[in-house]
């Protein structure tokens, strides 16, 4: 696998990590999200898609699976 290839797969899978983490956060912080999703972690967008947070606005919880 060359350089190239490495580079577009990178780029794919933080694309699809964006994406769905827009898609699972909840409502109050897509904005916030949106606004600064460059600078967000992939670790930080893949504790958003698997709900490993709480929001301190709407009182959203972890999920029970991920604690």
């Amino acid at each position: 696998m060359n350089i190239s290839n490495v580079m577009r797969e990178v780029r794919l899978r933080r694309v699809v990590l964006e994406r769905k983490a827009l898609q699972m956060v909840c409502a109050c912080m897509y904005y916030d999200l949106a606004d600064c999703i460059d600078e967000a972690s992939e670790q930080e967008l893949i504790n958003i898609i698997n709900r490993n947070y709480d929001c301190e606005i709407c009182g959203l919880k972890r999920s029970i699976s991920h604690e």
